[in-house]
């Protein structure tokens, strides 16, 4: 009887101890798991090594690198890749193994992730989140653009079925930390030009009106206008931060 292909878990973290538990629990079918963690100074490390997790420190550069080096360290043929805010469902882990045991298999697998937030599961396509997050070791790699990480797969891509449930913040204070963050790495990954203010109005107008209409966010109700809102703000954080910039970087007059 031929042994099913092995999986890998690769995940990142940092003061990360009031999830990792459960991110790694929930992979449940994975044969090994990779934790690259940046020095964390809470108990994020003891809870990934008490359950098994290979735990690796390294000290933070980027995502797309640091993601890139927890997949250099894993082992299996299969690499699931989840955040330490993430958990598998068990459904989903089913349909993993299902899907690997199978002659036909993809070299790479779209999974939707349904974010969690202020007590609600957005269910909805406000959120079309559906990244590639399984895909085999030696068909695929870490690219993107920081911080917004994204898995190439040199292959036949297809979707799974089943779930990543992603609980990103913990109140609203959390998240604006988070934007605040992000917005600062993602603007440093563009250049100013003469565009930037209208980009600064216009963008966010945008990303508004595509998250609330066209997703459909007002079938949320309120959340999803918290939804709407925030991610406009997101935008105009990043382009603001992009302007600030190029003000600084002006000759004077």
């Amino acid at each position: 009887m031929t042994a099913r292909p092995r999986i890998s878990l690769i995940t990142i973290t940092r003061d990360e101890e009031a999830l990792i538990g459960q991110c790694l629990q929930s992979a449940w079918f994975c044969d090994e798991k990779i934790v690259i963690d940046s020095f964390s100074t809470d108990k994020t490390v003891a809870i990934a090594r008490d359950l098994g997790a290979n735990v690796v420190q390294h000290a933070f550069t980027n995502y797309v690198i640091q993601k890139q080096i927890a997949l250099d360290r894993a082992a299996g043929d299969w690499v699931l890749l989840m955040d330490a805010d993430e958990q598998a469902t068990h459904e989903l882990g089913e349909e993993i193994l299902r899907i690997i045991a199978s002659p036909d298999a993809a070299d790479g697998y779209r999974i939707r992730r349904i974010l969690y937030q202020l007590g609600h599961y957005y269910t909805h396509e406000i959120y079309p989140d559906n990244p590639v997050r399984l895909f085999r070791r030696d068909r695929g790699y870490i690219g993107g653009r920081d911080p917004h990480d994204k898995v190439v797969v040199e292959g036949r891509v297809e979707r799974l079925s089943k779930p990543i449930l992603h609980f990103s913040y913990r109140d609203i204070a959390d998240h604006i930390a988070t934007m605040n963050r992000f917005s600062s790495r993602s603007a440093m990954e563009l250049e100013p030009n003469a565009l930037t203010p209208f980009k600064m109005i216009a963008n966010p107008v945008w990303r508004f009106f595509n998250f609330y209409v066209l997703r459909g966010g007002f079938l949320d109700g309120g959340r999803g206008l918290y939804a709407a809102m925030t991610s406009s703000f997101y935008v105009f954080l990043k382009y603001a931060k992009l302007y600030e910039r190029r003000l600084k970087t002006r000759t004077p007059l």
